[in-house]
């Protein structure tokens, strides 16, 4: 008498389970009803979503704020106008091959001269 294995009873339930799923799913979706209904789904959902977002783009507008789109816009805008700063900057920058040679070091700064005589002492 062997005993009950509690673990492999549930892997067999579930592998039977998942064929059983596989095979009504293969089924269902084989028909060209479940395609029609499921293009009729994407349609609407599409649909949906474009109404939503022609509303929350017009509740932004009633509040002055950017839409999403208003924001990706002026995100690339800023994007190229970095870019274009950069390119100036690496444009004015000598490189390591355009550097000057470098004569001496400038001298330092030399301290004001003295020019004023300190007043004579008194004597007493």
């Amino acid at each position: 008498m062997s005993q009950f294995d509690p673990a492999a009873a549930w892997s067999d339930f579930v592998q039977k389970w998942e064929h059983e799923i596989n095979s009504w799913s293969g089924k269902l979706t084989e028909s060209e009803q479940f395609g029609a209904m499921m293009g009729q789904a994407t349609k609407v959902q599409m649909a949906t979503q474009k109404a939503m977002a022609d509303h929350m783009e017009s509740v932004l507008r009633s509040l002055n704020l950017p839409s999403k789109a208003q924001v990706d816009a002026l995100s690339e805008r800023l994007d190229a106008i970095e870019e274009a700063i950069e390119r100036l900057r690496l444009s004015l920058e000598p490189g390591p091959a355009a550097a000057p040679a470098r004569g001496p070091a400038p001298a330092p700064a030399l301290a004001p001269r003295r020019t004023r005589k300190p007043a004579p002492k008194a004597r007493a």
